[in-house]
């Protein structure tokens, strides 16, 4: 089986690509997103940006964490389609 790549982009890059880079071993980033020679595959999940959070610091963190569980929900849903 050939080893598969994986490209994650997020906005700003402030935190979504980050996060989903993590569990494997992302918003305006569907319309600048990169071409890439060869057969690929898309996928856009419009998550918030965490960044952008505000409130005191224990929301900010429900923020982060809210959007860390959602890529790591869609991102297990994801690996298990391939």
């Amino acid at each position: 089986m050939n080893k598969q790549r994986v490209l994650f982009l997020c906005t700003h890059n402030s935190a979504r690509s980050q996060m989903a880079e993590g569990f494997p071993r992302v918003q305006d980033a569907r319309r600048a997103c990169p071409v890439f020679p060869g057969p690929t595959r898309r996928l856009h999940w419009s998550l918030p940006d965490p960044s952008a959070a505000t409130g005191t610091e224990s929301e900010r963190l429900d923020v982060f964490r809210r959007v860390r569980d959602a890529v790591r929900s869609r991102l297990a849903a994801w690996l298990a389609t391939l």
